[in-house]
């Protein structure tokens, strides 16, 4: 945790006390995922869709090409081909392309909704390699473009991308210069941003539950500081009564039966659990330091969290249980917002070095540590739930926003741009 952020969190816990009153495959290929050699990049074209009347190119280009292209170039397994202008697209174009694969895609329309076909070609046999027709009102024509994008890594991988995942967020850009902050949430690439809440009031700190369907997040209203979950358009929102002050920093554990957050009794902030309806509080922690961002093990059997008990924020890991707490940041002065890899091999997490801070990753097994560097204050990492990237909030630009970056510092990109926006949760999957 910086000096700022420390600062800042403890001025939210006394405001919560305040508020509270308190004192109270068909072809072998063997390509790794995970890998990002360019040498092992299948080189595919892409040729834009052939349309049937009254398609019209305007109207497909934006919400299903753009991200369809955007989509299969992130994935790395793939390295898009420019087929050579002035010749009509088609598979032996593009072998003279160098392009190993072909993209074929036919859009059309069924009454209101899209029709969409797409055969993935081997140029050098002209065989079929992947064929599938999808369907969509023009709404949904973008999650169509994710799921095509998303069905070509399942056939060549075996493993989904994250292409049909959402980001959540918060965001002042509809509050007219108030002090009030909701939670929104995006599509991987940025795209398609709203609003879920609508508390009039701060919003802040969202997390997913496993299954995509739900965020659980703090909100600051009528005297006290409150969990709700809510689901991932809006509906359904619910208050989690924990019995507990502050309520702040919720997290759900990798099986989605409980929430591990920061709760107060006494006046003394520690980290505690609830089942995911809110019932059976549990304190895992009763140190007198402020215990802070609490955040599960890939396995669920252990948490991270944030102590000031060794005089300054640092990151410690727990069991589950509230057993076996030991500390594990020993690089940079102030360390806060831990957050696990997916296969649990990693941790990454806000650092704070002679006055910058800057994301930094740390190998859970060896305990070595690296910074991905950049300029203004880089905070609050999240995951993607694949593990080849990372979201953060960072003020680098002026005004803080969401960008991405992968774990090794190539690939930033800017996100979100509307007012301010901050704390970044990438879903692990969404629901039906």
């Amino acid at each position: 945790m910086t000096n700022r952020k420390f600062t800042r969190t403890m001025l939210m816990i006394a405001a919560a006390f305040a508020l509270h009153g308190v004192a109270a495959a068909q072809t072998q290929v063997g390509v790794d995922i995970y890998g990002r050699s360019s040498a092992q990049a299948m080189r595919i074209a892409v040729p834009f869709p052939t349309l049937t009347q009254p398609v019209a190119a305007a109207a497909v280009h934006e919400p299903f090409f753009s991200p369809l292209t955007r989509a299969i170039a992130y994935s790395e397994i793939f390295g898009i081909v420019a087929l050579p202008p002035g010749k009509a697209p088609s598979p032996a174009v593009a072998k003279e392309a160098g392009a190993q694969l072909y993209l074929d895609l036919t859009i059309s329309l069924d009454g209101a909704n899209y029709v969409v076909e797409a055969r993935l070609l081997d140029t050098n046999s002209n065989s079929t390699q992947l064929a599938r027709r999808y369907r969509s009102t023009p709404a949904a024509l973008t999650r169509i473009a994710n799921t095509i994008a998303n069905d070509l890594l399942i056939h060549f991988t075996g493993k989904p991308g994250v292409f049909l995942t959402q980001i959540a967020f918060v965001s002042t850009r509809d509050t007219s210069g108030q002090r009030i902050k909701e939670i929104y949430v995006m599509d991987w690439d940025g795209s398609n941003q709203r609003r879920i809440t609508s508390h009039k009031t701060l919003s802040i700190s969202p997390s997913w539950s496993p299954d995509g369907n739900r965020i659980v997040y703090t909100s600051f209203g009528r005297g006290s500081t409150d969990m709700y979950t809510v689901g991932r358009e809006g509906g359904a929102r619910k208050k989690l009564e924990t019995g507990v002050s502050l309520n702040s920093s919720p997290t759900f554990s990798p099986d989605g039966t409980r929430i591990a957050f920061v709760g107060s009794q006494k006046g003394n902030t520690d980290i505690w659990v609830i089942d995911a309806d809110g019932k059976s509080p549990r304190r895992l922690t009763n140190d007198s330091s402020i215990e802070s961002t609490p955040a599960w093990s890939a396995n669920g059997r252990e948490i991270s969290f944030t102590s000031s008990r060794s005089g300054t924020p640092q990151i410690y890991v727990m069991d589950a249980e509230g057993t076996n707490v030991r500390r594990i940041s020993f690089d940079g002065e102030w360390n806060d917002d831990a957050v696990w890899s997916p296969d649990g091999e990693m941790i990454a997490y806000t650092s704070g070095v002679k006055g910058f801070y800057q994301i930094r990753i740390m190998n859970v097994a060896t305990q070595k540590t690296w910074i991905i560097a950049g300029t203004g204050s880089n905070e609050q990492p999240s995951w993607a739930p694949d593990g080849r990237s990372l979201l953060f909030q960072s003020n680098r630009s002026g005004s803080w926003q969401i960008y991405r970056v992968n774990p090794d510092g190539t690939g930033l990109t800017q996100l979100t741009s509307a007012g301010e926006n901050t704390s970044p949760d990438w879903s692990w999957r969404l629901g039906k």
